[in-house]
């Protein structure tokens, strides 16, 4: 395939029982590029802008201006029109140094044990924290460490924007074999996770179920319910911590949208609703 698709001088060597190239600094020609397979390219450029990944994003910029050079003027042409025809507009993020992400992925990939000075906005004070980094996570745009806390002895959520001061601790960890990301995420609700699982019952009326049903699922195990009248019923399982997010997601669509279940659920809903109406 490479002598006849790329022209490759390639000669079979028999001492070592091989093959090898027969002109030497010879290298696999550069491919054709769709048009369609940069502006996936581009697209990826300003989703990088959009979580907070500024510095990366002028890299990958540089190298899209290098491959338009190469391609046809009307592809090049095409480019230079992309950045008017497309925007992208996230909700207000914490943006986080691209240096601080590049290191704390370097250390989820090596399992290596890490240090550093948290900030919690719930005590208004820092705390320094010892966590196995298992993985990051990007929510809405902001960056957080999912990771063992030595302190707390459980897992917890590391906002990356709120450490300072990080380090290695010289230590590597194991990833516990029965520990799945996935099943990690699923059992919170919009970053907020933790307790015993329950049911979650959140039901649309049929004005509101139009612009729901456009929307990818809330939660990675939701379940949609069709109802006759037109109307919209979601149910999930999560954390009774994260009920606190579902409270607030349901607040958004009020008027529209009944916490069903569970009752601590309801409650919440209340306590919130009434604390606005107090408050206008």
């Amino acid at each position: 395939m490479m002598r006849d698709g790329f022209g490759a001088p390639i000669t079979h060597e028999r001492g070592k029982g091989g093959f090898r190239y027969s002109k030497p600094g010879w290298s696999l020609p550069m491919q054709k590029i769709r048009e369609g397979e940069l502006l996936a390219f581009f697209i990826a450029e300003n989703v990088l802008h959009a979580t907070g990944r500024s510095s990366d994003a002028v890299v990958l910029g540089g190298a899209l201006s290098k491959l338009a050079i190469m391609l046809p003027d009307e592809v090049s042409i095409s480019m230079a029109n992309l950045g008017e025809l497309t925007s992208y507009q996230n909700t207000p993020f914490a943006p986080t140094d691209s240096l601080k992400l590049a290191w704390l992925a370097e250390a989820a990939t090596e399992r290596s044990t890490i240090v550093f000075d948290y900030f919690s906005p719930h005590t208004m004070a820092s705390t320094r924290r010892t966590v196995d980094p298992y993985c990051l996570h990007n929510f809405a745009g902001d960056w957080y460490v999912i990771a063992y806390d030595h302190l707390r002895n459980d897992m917890r959520d590391f906002h990356a924007a709120r450490l300072s001061k990080y380090s290695k601790t010289g230590v590597s960890f194991d990833l516990p074999t029965n520990w799945k990301r996935d099943d990690y995420l699923s059992r919170g609700f919009q970053m907020t996770r933790g307790g015993r699982l329950t049911t979650v019952l959140i039901l649309f009326d049929s004005y509101q179920a139009q612009w729901i049903r456009e929307r990818k699922h809330f939660h990675p195990d939701e379940v949609r319910d069709e109802l006759d009248d037109g109307s919209l019923r979601l149910s999930f399982k999560i954390g009774e911590s994260g009920l606190e997010a579902v409270a607030r997601f349901c607040l958004t669509y009020a008027g529209n949208c009944v916490a069903e279940k569970p009752k601590k659920l309801r409650d919440l809903f209340k306590q919130k609703a009434m604390k606005a109406y107090d408050a206008h």
